[in-house]
């Protein structure tokens, strides 16, 4: 199992006549105050340093406010070290957003995160900008990417370990789809391991909201066609354009469980198209440690489906067994017997027999412990835990006109 990583820091205890304000306190509390103040100010008060993240319309820095810290403490109630005045700024380029045709985009992907509050989600504190960038203040999550430590040490996670992460995405995806919302960012540099050694969910920027199937008319979603996403976790369904909606967030959990166990997914080759006829023919291997309730139903060796004969010695009509592992029925090529897609939504997925004897609930409240533990951090700006990026000035982007400037007057708190 890859080593546990232990926080050594010792947390001072509050004063006796204080009130210790929870997470959702601090998170309300902050948002409250960078509502408040013009994007002056908050541009004044955050200073940005090191990159945490880089993609297509800039990068993501930590990033330190001194105000927001001392206003995280009210009268007669601390923080308790629930925060410390760093966050991750996301720094969105208005040129690049301009020339991509991606104003719409960048307005739901803010407009999502600020209705999100779940204990696996990333919390979107605000939003503020300059004549050149937009920028969404972020909390920060420090532990960095969940399989990066594995990949460092033993190239995979025990099985206890794996369903410890899995669970918490399940109840993430399960929240969003509620209300909805498909992720369509189910991929490793999307999860990130907290100071407590949970999971977050960051970067929506391929999330979106469905809306009710108008032509149907039966209270179904519609389907949403964009391909969009990293090649190894893409469902079947995006690669061949038919259409896509939750579904394919449960096919991408196949996927990370696979490799959480695995070290590497179960679709995977040297060209894009040689991993899309792979997915499309949905029939991954099982490395021998996997747990039968994985595969259960699927030839280990070969990804096809086992045979079985009607009669009782195994003679007679060869049938395909009951396909019942639990990434067996995630990585299911037809989108009606994806579990996950059934009735009852993502209930079956919990009570799927690998995360038998599991407590959701006190994994929900964060109350169990982290089988590899808390993050080592030497502080709480420490970003050992992120891969260094070269250096980049996101200021020295064009100055837009006025009329260019118009198509930003919605970004704010």
């Amino acid at each position: 199992m890859a080593k546990a990583r232990h926080d050594r820091r010792a947390m001072a205890p509050a004063p006796a006549d204080t009130e210790l304000l929870d997470e959702g306190d601090v998170n309300a509390h902050l948002r409250t105050v960078m509502k408040q103040r013009s994007s002056q100010a908050n541009s004044a008060d955050f200073a940005l340093s090191v990159t945490l993240g880089a993609g297509t319309f800039g990068r993501v820095r930590l990033a330190q406010s001194v105000v927001l810290a001392d206003k995280s403490s009210e009268e007669g109630k601390v923080v308790d070290g629930l925060h410390s005045g760093y966050f991750a700024v996301k720094i969105l380029k208005k040129s690049e957003i301009i020339r991509l045709k991606q104003t719409e985009h960048v307005k739901s992907e803010r407009d999502l995160l600020f209705k999100m509050n779940h204990p696996f989600i990333v919390t979107l504190h605000g939003c503020y900008k300059d004549e050149r960038n937009l920028f969404m203040v972020l909390e920060y999550v420090p532990g960095g990417e969940v399989l990066a430590e594995c990949r460092r040490d033993l190239g995979k996670l025990d099985n206890d370990v794996a369903k410890f992460y899995a669970a918490q995405l399940v109840m993430a995806l399960q929240h969003l789809h509620s209300d909805n919302i498909i992720f369509r960012g189910m991929v490793p540099d999307n999860l990130l391991v907290d100071k407590t050694g949970y999971l977050k969910l960051v970067d929506f920027g391929f999330a979106k909201r469905l809306g009710l199937n108008q032509i149907a008319g039966d209270g179904s979603l519609e389907n949403t066609f964009t391909l969009c996403g990293t090649a190894e976790y893409l469902a079947p369904e995006i690669v061949n354009s038919k259409g896509h909606g939750k579904g394919a967030d449960w096919w991408a959990l196949g996927v990370v469980i696979y490799e959480m166990l695995a070290g590497y997914p179960p679709f995977y080759a040297n060209s894009p198209f040689e991993i899309y006829n792979q997915i499309l023919k949905a029939t991954p291997v099982y490395p021998s440690h996997f747990d039968i309730n994985l595969y259960e139903g699927i030839n280990r060796e070969t990804g096809l489906p086992v045979m079985q004969g009607s009669g009782k010695s195994g003679e007679g009509v060869q049938t395909q067994a009951p396909r019942t592992g639990l990434l067996a029925r995630l990585l299911q090529l037809e989108i009606k017997k994806r579990i996950g897609c059934l009735k009852n939504g993502a209930e079956d997925i919990k009570k799927h027999k690998w995360f038998r004897g599991l407590n959701w609930a006190a994994l929900y409240n964060k109350q169990m412990p982290p089988p590899l533990g808390v993050p080592e951090l030497k502080g709480d700006d420490d970003h050992d835990h992120f891969p260094t990026y070269p250096d980049s000035v996101e200021e020295s982007g064009p100055f837009l006109e006025p009329a260019k400037q118009q198509l930003f007057d919605f970004w704010g708190c």
